[in-house]
């Protein structure tokens, strides 16, 4: 169990330890009252990092809306959507934010469509148990500083790919119940492209767990600091395998091939209407801001700086190595919204040969790299021989 919000929030306030007494005293016996106390604070910690990413998924919608299709592909929409409220409000929505809660407000108000020769048992349950459902289990997980975690088992990321894995689970089944040729090519283009992508995706990731040891977000952060310089730095070859694989385990360009529009109209999102069609693609930024998440803290460091500037600071100031993290997860988004509207979408054939004959061999020369080093120099990576 790791350092939590709350616990650093309510750290040496005398007041708390009595509160919780003092209201459920006359229910419960007091040797429970510890447990209570923790469950508390550990509901409020999950609160409080949902609504967080949430927030930032918003912002991340309305962000990629701003840089690649008002800014890149030049769309009035999304730089200049406005609601002229007077001379006292005329300016203040002139950056497009109403843009999101007008999108917000059409779904919603979308009539929620199951096809008639759906199967429905499986549309419903495939798309909110696997879909929709596990990213919004990872908060527990994520840490928001050096050591502000609600929990770090030793398995860490591992279990948050376990999660991962049961998305192209739930989009094979909600396009293959759709009872639509469209939805279900897309639904397997889908299962292909992320079972073709988590190879060099954990492959690269293996790189780092060679080298620190350890399957903890908070640990691989440490070990980058005590490096002086970050993985993204030290193994270039798998920080480029990691950010090429999770663009395709997301599912965005140039390897949205599952949602082709052109020759699939919308892939296995082709029957979900109104509310459905909003949170799948609520849930696609969910993941890339999840996925960007690990990426910060697997190779940028996580909440440390280079060369180990202010780290005293960053392990007692949380509130600093909050703002690192946010920053830094920022700027990695902002690369995957650049790459968004610079590249066009590769053929089928393109996206396999990509992964299978360029991403997989290049991981393996990479894991190959990181053992020479370190049986030949192991100092440069920290390992005690």
């Amino acid at each position: 169990m790791g350092y939590g919000l709350y616990d650093w929030l309510l750290d040496g306030w005398e007041w708390w330890p009595g509160i919780i007494p003092l209201l459920i005293e006359p229910l419960v016996p007091p040797e429970h009252i510890g447990p209570i106390r923790s469950f508390v604070i550990d509901s409020l910690e999950m609160t409080t990092i949902l609504v967080f990413l949430i927030v930032n998924t918003i912002l991340l919608i309305w962000l990629e809306r701003k840089i690649s299709s008002g800014r890149a592909w030049t769309a009035r929409g999304p730089v200049f959507i406005d609601f002229n409220y007077g001379h006292f409000f005329g300016r203040t929505w002139k950056f497009g934010l109403l843009q999101n809660i007008a999108e917000f407000l059409k779904f919603f108000s979308k009539e929620d469509i199951v096809p008639e020769k759906a199967d429905k048992f499986p549309f419903n349950v495939g798309f909110f148990a696997f879909v929709v459902a596990p990213p919004f289990i990872l908060g527990a997980l994520l840490p928001l500083g050096a050591t502000l975690v609600i929990a770090d088992p030793a398995v860490g990321f591992l279990l948050i790919f376990a999660l991962f894995s049961l998305y192209p689970v739930g989009v094979l089944i909600t396009g293959w119940s759709s009872n639509n040729k469209y939805s279900l090519i897309g639904g397997f283009r889908s299962a292909v492209q992320m079972i073709s992508y988590e190879i060099p995706l954990m492959l690269s990731i293996a790189s780092v767990v060679l080298v620190t040891n350890s399957f903890s977000f908070v640990e691989i952060a440490k070990q980058q600091a005590t490096l002086l310089l970050p993985f993204a730095i030290l193994m270039p070859i798998g920080f480029i395998i990691f950010m090429a694989a999770l663009t395709a385990e997301t599912e965005r360009v140039p390897f949205d091939i599952p949602e082709a529009e052109a020759e699939l109209v919308m892939g296995w999102r082709t029957e979900l209407t109104g509310f459905r069609y909003m949170m799948s693609m609520a849930t696609e930024y969910f993941i890339l801001l999840i996925g960007a998440f690990i990426g910060v803290f697997l190779f940028w460091g996580g909440p440390y700086l280079p060369f180990n500037l202010f780290k005293h600071e960053i392990e007692t100031i949380h509130l600093l190595a909050f703002l690192i993290i946010l920053v830094k997860l920022w700027i990695f988004i902002f690369l995957y919204i650049w790459v968004r509207a610079s590249l066009p979408r590769v053929r089928p054939d393109q996206l396999l040969d990509i992964g299978w004959k360029g991403l997989i061999p290049l991981a393996i020369l990479n894991i190959i790299y990181i053992v020479l080093i370190m049986l030949y120099y192991p100092q440069f990576f920290g390992v005690v021989p």
